[in-house]
């Protein structure tokens, strides 16, 4: 093993550019050169396709993302990518046709408003307490319950203690 190890090593330096440092970092870049991005925009390195940029029509990121690997250049924290492919800020954003309506609709008692959520784990009910661990990749918006509680079998939400007891449903 020892061996093994001494021949990788010795391989790795022997392979690695003259004109690069003993850096170990340097020696696992992997993808394409960063290259200059346009006004708000930042290079990103090996990031998953679904949760690189936030985008006016989708201003949340997640909850699930991909698990490819892509390299290039996206909007930078604080600004989204809107139909004119510009990053801009979110007060710059159309307000027509985005997923978020614009006010954000109220919600009932115990609800709020979700922008991005899986539709497999977006909220716990009565029937079943706890969520994931695998979500689907779809983003849903709309009213869901709020922490701590639980759809009920009439579409209220509710604390756990108020949710019908096994004997009960």
């Amino acid at each position: 093993m020892k061996a093994f190890l001494l021949l990788l090593t010795a391989t790795v330096a022997t392979c690695a550019p003259s004109t690069e440092s003993d850096d170990v970092s340097r020696l696992f870049n992997f993808g394409p050169e960063p290259q200059e991005c346009e006004l708000n925009e930042v290079w990103k390195r090996c990031v998953s396709s679904s949760c690189a940029e936030a985008s006016c029509s989708r201003p949340t990121i997640g909850p699930a993302c991909t698990a490819d690997c892509r390299y290039g250049c996206y909007c930078a924290d604080g600004f989204y990518r809107n139909d004119e492919r510009k990053c801009v800020a979110l007060d710059q954003c159309p307000q027509q046709g985005t997923i978020a309506s614009w006010p954000i609709p109220s919600c009932r008692e115990n609800e709020e408003w979700k922008i991005c959520v899986s539709s497999s784990c977006a909220e716990a009910t009565c029937e079943k307490k706890t969520i994931g661990p695998e979500c689907t990749l779809d983003c849903q918006q709309g009213c869901y319950c709020s922490g701590g509680f639980y759809r009920n079998s009439q579409g209220n939400c509710v604390r756990e203690d108020q949710c019908p007891t096994t004997a009960e449903a």
